[in-house]
């Protein structure tokens, strides 16, 4: 895979490459899961009740809408990410994320070129941080997006709030990635299959 350079200032280089050292440790461990770590306090005046990974999906009204799944569909422009709900009287919360493929995928994206995105030298996978606002309690990020071509598999997003674990998040792709159809009513009622392509990167809160 060509990856291209990335040019990131030092002390968020030494940050990202310091996180993805901690979380290849941690790896070892049993996953994080479910109620019995909740609520979680990752500073004196940050606590985490609840934490969520699913997808993005478009209801009738045309808005997004939140699924918590560890089943991602095999489709091209499939939206996923996390969502939390914390209480703190902070407005904005720091981020850390890396994110495993079961093997390197073909192609990054956006994600190449992206200057909080340190990808591996072995292109299976990508740390990154950031800061994101908490909205009526919620904090959510939705910047990972499937491609085609994206392998078959187990994948793992590890995720770091001010600087503390998280959660280890595992979830499955069950087939490699393809273009998602979409089936369209013609003009003299007939059905046409077109390609389905989902923007990069979406904000939503629970629904």
């Amino acid at each position: 895979m060509d990856l291209k350079c990335l040019i990131v200032p030092c002390a968020r280089l030494v940050c990202l490459l310091a996180f993805s050292v901690s979380v290849d440790a941690a790896a070892a461990r049993p996953m994080i899961t479910g109620a019995p770590h909740w609520p979680m306090q990752v500073a004196p005046d940050v606590l985490i009740r609840r934490a969520e990974f699913g997808m993005l999906t478009t209801n009738e009204q045309g808005e997004d809408q939140f699924i918590a799944t560890a089943a991602l569909p095999a489709d091209s422009g499939q939206v996923f990410g996390w969502v939390l709900q914390v209480d703190t009287p902070r407005h904005t919360l720091r981020w850390q994320e890396h994110l495993f493929f079961p093997k390197a995928p073909a192609d990054w994206g956006d994600a190449s070129t992206d200057p909080d995105v340190v990808i591996s030298a072995d292109g299976e996978s990508a740390a990154s941080q950031g800061e994101e606002e908490v909205v009526q309690g919620e904090l959510s990020r939705f910047y990972w997006t499937l491609a085609e071509g994206d392998p078959a598999g187990e994948y793992r997003l590890d995720l770091a709030i001010e600087g503390s674990t998280v959660m280890h998040f595992v979830f499955q792709v069950p087939a490699t990635v393809q273009e998602k159809p979409l089936l369209v009513q013609g003009a003299e009622g007939s059905i046409q299959r077109i390609a389905w392509h989902a923007p990069n990167e979406e904000q939503s809160s629970w629904k």
